[in-house]
């Protein structure tokens, strides 16, 4: 049978199928399923559909997931509709001048930004998607400040329509839609099989190098793919904002809940099948709005698309573990940081300076209290529980290799495990906050089972999806009451220490956060911690010498869930309960930005990234604050890729060779780097070693 007689004929079978599940759900539901709720979610469907194909574009070009997406065409969205209310300028007109800054701006991240990174891991590409995430949400926000007079124009479309298909009344933005989206949808798929172009960027997806080889101009078609992503990006948000409303879209676009639609729908598509992506999106849309019309709220439709991600990335794992080592390069070990040398630990310049140093930082630590109010107090105080879970990212990726977007979620789970112990049955707080340890390092641990089958970034939409689901349901009175203890007192103890205060606050924190720096220090040191880093590197070298990888990685997990749950056992002493509302997914994204902002393999540079990240979040306002988050992750990421920790790694390498030259001491470690002296210009291995020799030195002992 002819290739397109079977896919007619599949077609055909799957409407079939459809209706009849149709006519089962109308006649076993409450309420029914009526035509127009089905029409309602396809309309909605169709833009779900046009984001999952820019997501799927850019996943095919670059083997990265663009978690940037949803908020791609925020900015130029946000630009449409403030010249429309306050320049009077026509819908289609300012629509136009949307999609030309949409095309302008993809480009520009492309050609500017992201080539940068086209010889970079796929982690460090997916991080910088983040950051870039964060940035154009801000933005979004900043654009209308801009404008400081009221705009008394409106941003609707500019002809009339208005039919009811029961129980919904359509309007002219749903048929603008219903007209529009497919016509892009048949264009982009006819460019993608019959043009030149379209046939150079499939080939390309396959392998890039080879498609370099045969003359086809990759990073030409590279910026044709993220120009094409950010202008549907752009059509999403500006056709969402005709049907919801400019209130309900301004402050980021679309959001992680867009994303998430986003992402449910192109895991079903295995990130590449399009057709199978927007049946996806449709039927999503659909789900979502009979949901709204059978229980009037959209939780249950949360807790689906986490199900249908991971059934999506299991059932199909194979797909994508193809998927994510195609290519020339996946992942690239994280740089840890380097031990003092044997040949200076016993010189009293080091030995002593180090130690001085440490003594005075811990002395202004814990002599904040004493001269800061108390409100700063307790803003200290947060900034010690971030870095916990800062360090908890930190095991999980600088060490795992991971990305987690819902840290501050099994924080949730530690702290609502927590509170609902000592404040309702209650416990002793010490074993009110292990309990909490435990439930978050539990959870976790059956969050990272699908990494143990799933190679490569897909953990991390396994967790944005976990952490959006915990917080419209798991963490929420109204669904899980006996899990949810709003009002605690702060407790006191063994009896003894009382944490009334902020200043009491406070240093509690700040010693469950020294606590969790030497334990973490100390496992990087054991076999546990060499064999995290063995299985980040080089998976199937650490499994040839008899490694357990999988119980490696599962412990990984482990430990990170349970310093999370730590964190949150101490926040919810701080908050006196649990705020459900505290525990968003963009949180979480601002913690993983601390790590990044840190430095991924230096432990310090930890908790260096909370107090950057919390003190743009106090000294700025909200949307000021995503945009020195996510520009301090793009700027580290290209000029120092290491983090703020490596800035001062850096600075203390320095001191050292300063020592070493005082004191005659040939240290040819402290040149492997490519640095002689105080110079700071790179110079090869070879003259690294001629420079020591200089000196009559013997090189080697």
């Amino acid at each position: 049978m002819p290739e397109a007689t079977r896919t007619a004929a599949a077609g055909v079978a799957t409407a079939f199928m459809l209706v009849a599940v149709w006519a089962l759900l109308d006649n076993t539901l409450e309420r029914g399923l009526p035509l127009g709720i089905l029409g309602l979610g396809a309309v909605s469907g169709l833009l779900y559909a046009i984001n999952a194909i820019g997501l799927v574009l850019i996943f095919r070009a670059n083997r990265v997931i663009n978690f940037a997406q949803a908020e791609f065409g925020s900015v130029a969205a946000v630009l449409a509709i403030q010249l429309s209310i306050h320049w009077h300028v026509p819908f289609f007109a300012s629509v136009a001048v949307a999609l030309v800054a949409a095309a302008v701006l993809g480009a520009f991240v492309e050609g500017i930004v992201l080539r940068r990174f086209a010889r970079a891991s796929r982690l460090i590409l997916a991080v910088a998607t983040i950051a870039l995430a964060q940035i154009l949400a801000g933005l979004s926000l900043i654009i209308p400040l801009l404008w400081s007079k009221a705009g008394d124009g409106t941003f609707a479309v500019p002809f009339s329509a208005d039919f009811t298909i029961f129980p919904v009344t359509f309007d002219a933005s749903h048929v603008l839609i219903v007209l529009v989206v497919p016509v892009i949808v048949i264009v982009l798929g006819v460019f993608l099989l019959k043009t030149d172009y379209g046939i150079a960027i499939r080939g390309a997806a396959e392998n890039t190098d080879r498609a370099g080889l045969l003359g086809i101009p990759v990073p030409r078609l590279a910026t044709i793919v993220w120009i094409t992503a950010a202008v549907l990006s752009t059509l999403a948000v500006v056709f969402r904002t005709t049907l919801v409303g400019y209130s309900a879209v301004g402050a980021s676009g679309a959001g992680n809940s867009l994303l998430l639609f986003t992402l449910a729908a192109a895991v079903v598509g295995r990130m590449e099948n399009l057709p199978r992506t927007v049946a996806a999106a449709i039927l999503l849309g659909v789900f979502q709005e009979a949901a709204i019309w059978t229980w009037s709220n959209t939780t249950i439709v949360d807790g689906l698309l986490l199900v249908v991600i991971l059934l999506g990335l299991l059932l199909q794992r194979n797909a994508f573990s193809r998927a994510s080592e195609t290519g020339i390069q996946t992942w690239r070990a994280v740089r840890d940081v380097r031990p003092i040398p044997t040949e200076l630990r016993r010189v009293p310049e080091v030995r002593f300076g180090f130690l001085a140093l440490q003594v005075v930082l811990l002395l202004l630590a814990v002599t904040l209290p004493l001269y800061a109010s108390p409100s700063q107090s307790g803003a200290a105080a947060l900034v010690a529980i971030y870095a916990i879970v800062a360090v908890s990212l930190f095991v999980l990726t600088g060490w795992g290799g991971h990305i987690s977007l819902g840290q501050f979620a099994l924080a949730g789970f530690g702290g609502a495990t927590t509170a609902v112990l000592y404040g309702r049955h209650g416990w002793d707080p010490v074993l009110a906050i292990l309990a909490g340890v435990v439930a978050a390092g539990v959870v976790s641990l059956i969050l990272g089972l699908p990494a143990l089958r799933i190679k490569g970034l897909f953990l991390a939409v396994t967790t944005l999806a976990f952490a959006v689901t915990s917080a419209t349901f798991f963490l929420q009175e109204r669904y899980v009451p006996w899990f949810i203890e709003r009002r605690i007192e702060r407790p006191t103890l063994f009896g003894r220490i009382p944490l009334e205060t902020d200043r009491q606050m406070y240093w509690f924190a700040l010693a469950a956060l020294l606590f969790v720096l030497f334990g973490v220090r100390g496992l990087r040191a054991s076999r546990t911690g060499r064999a995290l880093i063995a299985t980040r590197d080089n998976e199937q070298a650490a499994e040839a010498v008899t490694i357990n990888t999988m119980l490696v990685k599962l412990t990984g997990f482990v430990i990170s869930g349970a310093l999370a749950g730590l964190a949150g056992g101490i926040y919810v002493f701080h908050q006196r309960g649990l705020h459900t509302d505290a525990f968003g997914a963009d949180v979480s994204i601002r913690l993983f930005s601390m790590v990044v902002i840190g430095g991924l393999g230096s432990l310090p540079g930890a908790v260096l990234g909370a107090i950057y990240v919390r003190g743009a979040e106090f000294f700025l306002r909200s949307s000021w604050a995503l945009v020195a988050s996510g520009g301090g992750i793009l700027v580290l990421l290209l000029f120092l890729p290491e983090g703020l920790g490596g800035l001062v790694n850096s600075q203390r390498d320095r001191y050292l060779r300063w020592v070493a030259k005082r004191r005659g001491i040939n240290v040819p470690s402290l040149v492997a780097d490519g640095r002689v002296g105080d110079e700071a210009q790179p110079v090869s291995a070879a003259d690294a070693v001629t420079a020591l020799a200089a000196d009559r030195e013997p090189v080697l002992r």
